[in-house]
């Protein structure tokens, strides 16, 4: 791998501009063009991993980069960002899917106990039938997801199915599922609400870099018809969660 800096240029340059964009250093363009946003960028994130704040990419930057799943393939363009945000606290998730009691579960895990009856009212069954003989998924292709959202769920994998991309969907890990978000006893998650689903986690898993566009597992491709159907990507969050989409938009 060529060591890049500041007036670089070319497709390595490229290359590490896609893998800054996916840490979420939103500053830059994926040019190809080693300029000032790209160095800031890249100092911080030497810095951010106990390296000298150079802006000199070598291998050192690089050894620190893999691991934080950088890929020296040529990556294809990381899916744009919405023009929407995510919901961000229980507050704004509440006031449009409901608020509901709860307790943390006694056996220390991130996992809460529902003890009102605001699941039997929101959650249904919904019928994907586009996850029939997809890994994990039930073998009904029933899947539990908020009635707000459970039309919008229908119509972005029936858009899957007729752009011809419903293979890249290859496992299914769960939708609704009351638990706090991973690392915290206060924020509750996205799938307490009944309104996430995962898919292909063992090759986007959390923090990780989403899989690139033709290796197995990539759902980079899925994105852009996501956003289209009101769900946020979990690839866009400053800890990337490439499995991951959410509902940030309610499809009337």
């Amino acid at each position: 791998m060529d060591v890049i800096k500041l007036k670089s240029e070319g497709p390595q340059v490229k290359r590490w501009q896609h893998f800054l964009l996916g840490l979420d250093y939103n500053q830059i363009v994926a040019d190809g063009k080693f300029g000032p946003k790209t160095h800031a960028a890249t100092v911080d994130f030497q810095k951010k991993h106990s390296l000298d704040g150079d802006g000199v990419v070598g291998e050192k930057t690089y050894i620190k980069a893999f691991y934080a799943g950088y890929n020296n393939v040529e990556a294809r363009e990381y899916p744009e960002k919405p023009n929407f945000n995510p919901l961000s606290g229980n507050a704004a998730r509440a006031k449009i899917f409901g608020n509901f009691k709860y307790k943390p579960a006694d056996d220390g895990s991130d996992n809460i106990v529902v003890t009102d009856d605001w699941a039997q009212k929101n959650i249904v069954r919904v019928e994907i039938p586009q996850l029939k003989g997809v890994e994990n998924a039930p073998a009904s292709g029933k899947v539990a997801f908020h009635t707000l959202a459970a039309k919008q769920l229908q119509a972005l994998f029936a858009e899957w199915e007729k752009e011809g991309l419903l293979h890249l969907v290859l496992s299914w890990a769960g939708s609704y599922n009351p638990r706090f978000v991973r690392g915290s006893r206060t924020n509750l998650s996205n799938h307490a609400f009944g309104t996430a689903f995962d898919i292909n986690v063992p090759q986007n898993g959390l923090g990780r870099m989403p899989a690139l566009v033709g290796q197995k597992g990539a759902v980079r491709e899925l994105v852009k018809i996501a956003h289209k159907h009101g769900f946020y990507w979990g690839g866009h969050f400053t800890r990337l969660d490439g499995m991951h989409f959410e509902v940030a938009k309610v499809k009337k």
